[in-house]
């Protein structure tokens, strides 16, 4: 898999974070906690690239997890504490 360079950090994060893969119940929580720092698009090509689904698929789950849908706001909790412990506020100061 080849990662755009923009896009090297929001990756090394996630597998920071997710290192045996994304878990389905937080994968749309995970979209929502990047969400605000990103581009859908960028968002959406991370996803698929991690994640193995079709590209225009994860927009369309970015496009929800922006709108709020489809998850609790303590699965949103749970996956936000996770990339703190590996970087979150350092990789959002690099992408604000």
């Amino acid at each position: 898999m080849v990662i755009p360079p923009h896009l090297a950090s929001t990756v090394k994060l996630i597998r920071s974070a997710f290192s045996e893969g994304i878990p389905q119940d937080e994968y749309l929580p995970l979209l929502a906690v990047l969400y605000p720092f990103m581009a859908d698009e960028n968002l959406a090509e991370v996803a698929s690239m991690l994640t193995g689904r079709d590209r225009g698929a994860t927009l369309n789950d970015v496009y929800a997890a922006g709108a709020g849908v489809g998850f609790s706001q303590e699965a949103v909790a749970r996956v936000k504490n996770r990339l703190e412990a590996v970087g979150l506020d350092e990789w959002s100061q690099e992408n604000s």
